[in-house]
This record gives structure tokens, C-alpha cells and sequence, in this order.
């Protein structure tokens, strides 16, 4: 192994999908000297190399409008994207505000003196290298450097620590588009029947059982969400390599299933599966406030918002079989806010939580995990990290209030959520 060098900026951000991107984009906007470092070769996460191509969900978020506003196009029902195209946006964009980037590297260690991050030790190419910064930003989805750190979490349902199934996305060619159908939970149920039945007799492997398709961005594809592995750990490599093998196990007898059932796939064929399988929830930490299901049900405006106007259902996929958890909650597109709170990690004052592994509960997070709503985190949380470093301020005495002004986001203090309109 390489002799370590280092690198040194104001702020770092390990993780580079949606909440990542928001928040180099948004302390870079700010003033700020930022680094964004990757695990993978591109940027994006879920939005590229994940292959999801639909928004779900929305926020008040200028950088999300920008980005949906540059890629989305009106397909059917949905407003799709084309994931390889965001690859050279995110890098686009983020060079042109003076973002570093850093791909194929990970964080492996972090060095803490009086609960601040000295620094973190990354890792890439079999080379170790001292990253060195003011503010820290976790938007790994796992939490890692937030693990490294020491911040107590729990990892899904409190009851047995279950978390919700992984999922590898697949793209197929060959749609006949004026006999196809999109269907997505409960919407066909002769399908969903029609499936359970494939299962049951073994043609395709449990616990696959859903059907969800989504018009592609490219005529005659489609996005299939139909793959499902439980019981998985997204922090344990060989719980994940089990996952990606019994995956791709699934996507052949999915195409079958649907060539032979669904209306206008009759000729369809496999164009590309994603790079990995999507993990939807690992670990929940610690912070200085934990949302719930109720603050998101009674659409709570806290005075610390960073995160206006979230709007996503509560999306708990079964956690012991297929479709959706029966203990999904009722929603029907309140608008909800974030606190700043939530953002912040016990036990550690120049990091910040982003995106999925922010504190929050099981079922609360089964909403806010969604996209739209993780480019809203990125864009608050980099901005107070942007104030934090001009103003040479402790994350925690960062006046939220500036943080809210600077950040453009929906003025609603004394306005109640369900009051603002929901488009």
C-alpha cells in the first residue's frame, strides 16, 4: 500500500448520489471550498447507475427543479429520465460552481479529537489519503463515516431490525408502447395475481412478486422494478453479494413473465441491468432530533426547517415477502418539513447527517428516502455548511434562519403545511 498524501478543503462530502450532489452544488453556490469524493466511476447513485429513471416524490429544492427541469421528459403519466444523461450533468454542473471531485475512492477510517473529525482516512486504488476539513457531510446512505465516527444508530425496524428488501432496476427494449401497460402496486391486479402465481410454481424465484413497470425515456423501453431480495443487510458485503446473485437469478424469468403476460412486452428483451442492486434502508442515526411518522402525518413546520414542502408517500416495501408492508400508513400528499436537528449526529460537532441516514424513524424514513426529498437535504445542509466555514461558526450555532433566506427556500414559518398548494 501507497504512502498516504493529503488533500485539505472546507468541506468534504463522502457520497456522491442525489443528496451528495445537492450538497456540494449548494456550499459551492455559497462560497465554499468543497470536495465530493465517490466509491464509483460516476456521479449519481440510484439516478444513474441505479437505474431509476422517475422522480418520486417532491421538495422545495431550487437545484432539484434545475436538474428535473434539464432531463425530465412527459411520458404517459410520469415525468421520466434518461439516467446516462444526468451522469454528465451532476459532473457538468458541479465543475462549472469549482466542485472537486474524487471517484473510485471511499472512506475507511476517521480520526476524532474532542468530538470534531480531525480527518478521515479514504481510500482508493489501494492508495490512503488524509482528507482534511472544517465541515464533514455523510450522504453515504449507509452512514458511513458517521459509523467510523462512533454515532449510535439502529438499523431498520426497531422490532428485529428487518430492513426493506434490495432491489436490482432493469431497462428492456422492444416495448410495443401503444399496447403497454405501466402497472406499479395494485394497479392491475389480474398481473399482480398472474405473478404470485409464477412464484408459486417456481418459474420465478421468491420472494419476487410485484409488478412495477415505468415507461422508459426512450421510446419503446421500459424500467422494470420487479427484482425484490429480504432480509438483507446493506452493510454486510456478503449479505449484498447473495442479494446481486439471486438478482440477476430474477431479471431472465421476470422478462419471461412478462413476454408471456403483460400487453405490449410480448417482444421485449433485457437493454441493461443496473450497476448494482438499490438499497433502500440500512442505518438510522442518532441526531439532536429524530423525525417521525407523526411529524410527517401532522405536517409539523418546525422553526429549524432545512427541508420545506417534502411530499412522498410512506414507502414500506414488504419486508418478509413481496409487494407493499401492510403496516404502510395512510398519505395522500400532505406536504411535511424537515428540522436541522435531524441533521446533526450526537457525539460529533463538524459532521453532518444527508440523505437516507439522517435521524428519523423506520416508517418516517420509508418517506423521506425518496429522491426529490434527498436533493432538498443536500441543498440545506450545504448551505449551512457554507455559512458554517464563512462565519467560522460550530454547525450547531449556524442561525438557521440564514440558512433557510440563503437557500431560497419556500418562506412558510407561520404558515401551516397543508395550506401550500401540493404542485
Amino acid at each position: 500500500m501507497r504512502t498516504a498524501r493529503e488533500v485539505n478543503h472546507e468541506v468534504i462530502i463522502l457520497g456522491g448520489g442525489p443528496a451528495g450532489i445537492a450538497a456540494a452544488w449548494a456550499a459551492a453556490d455559497n462560497g465554499a471550498d468543497v470536495l465530493l469524493v465517490e466509491r464509483q466511476g460516476f456521479l449519481g447513485g440510484m439516478s444513474t447507475g441505479g437505474l431509476l429513471n422517475v422522480w418520486c416524490g417532491d421538495a422545495s429544492c431550487g437545484i432539484y427543479r434545475t436538474i428535473r427541469g434539464q432531463t425530465t421528459e412527459k411520458r404517459a403519466r410520469r415525468c421520466v429520465y434518461s439516467p446516462e444523461s444526468l451522469k454528465s450533468l451532476y459532473i457538468r454542473e458541479l465543475e462549472k460552481r469549482g466542485v472537486s471531485i474524487l471517484l473510485h475512492t471511499e472512506v475507511i477510517e476517521a480520526t476524532l479529537d474532542n468530538h470534531r473529525i480531525r480527518f478521515v482516512t479514504l481510500l482508493g486504488k489501494g492508495e490512503r489519503i488524509s482528507a482534511h476539513a472544517d465541515i464533514f457531510i455523510d450522504a453515504t446512505g449507509d452512514g458511513e463515516l458517521a459509523c467510523y465516527c462512533g454515532v449510535p444508530y439502529q438499523k431498520g425496524r426497531p422490532s428485529d431490525g428487518l430492513m426493506q428488501p434490495v432491489t436490482l432496476m432493469f431497462m428492456v427494449g422492444g416495448v410495443e408502447e401503444k399496447d403497454a401497460v405501466y402497472p406499479t402496486f395494485g394497479t392491475h391486479p389480474k398481473l399482480e395475481e398472474q405473478m404470485a402465481e409464477y412464484v408459486q410454481s417456481g418459474k420465478i424465484l421468491s420472494p419476487a412478486g410485484h409488478v412495477i413497470l415505468i415507461e422508459g425515456f426512450n421510446h419503446g423501453t421500459a424500467c422494470v422494478n420487479m427484482t425484490n431480495i429480504i432480509r438483507v443487510d446493506g452493510t454486510d458485503v456478503f449479505h449484498l453479494t447473495q442479494a446481486e446473485l439471486l438478482a440477476q437469478k430474477q431479471v431472465p424469468q421476470i422478462i419471461t413473465f412478462l413476454r408471456e403476460c403483460v400487453p405490449g412486452y410480448e417482444n421485449c428483451y433485457l437493454l441493461q441491468t443496473a450497476c448494482y442492486t438499490g438499497v433502500r434502508e440500512t442505518r438510522h442515526f442518532a441526531g439532536e432530533y429524530c423525525l417521525s411518522e407523526q411529524d410527517i402525518q401532522n405536517q409539523t413546520v418546525f422553526d429549524d426547517w432545512v427541508v420545506s414542502r417534502a411530499s412522498a408517500c410512506f414507502g414500506n416495501h414488504s419486508l418478509t415477502g413481496s409487494g407493499s408492508d401492510v403496516n404502510n400508513l395512510p398519505y395522500h400528499g400532505e406536504r411535511y418539513t424537515i428540522p436541522y436537528r435531524s441533521f446533526l449526529p450526537k457525539g460529533v460537532d463538524n459532521l453532518f447527517l444527508c440523505g437516507r441516514n439522517i435521524s428519523g424513524t423506520h416508517m418516517a424514513h420509508s418517506s423521506y428516502r425518496v429522491m426529490p426529498i434527498c436533493f432538498a437535504m443536500g441543498q440545506g445542509v450545504g448551505t449551512a455548511a457554507a455559512v458554517a466555514v464563512r462565519d467560522s461558526l460550530p454547525i450547531r450555532e449556524v442561525p438557521v434562519g440564514e440558512v433557510q433566506q440563503l437557500d431560497r427556500l419556500v418562506q412558510q414559518r407561520d404558515i401551516p403545511c397543508h395550506r401550500l398548494p401540493y404542485s
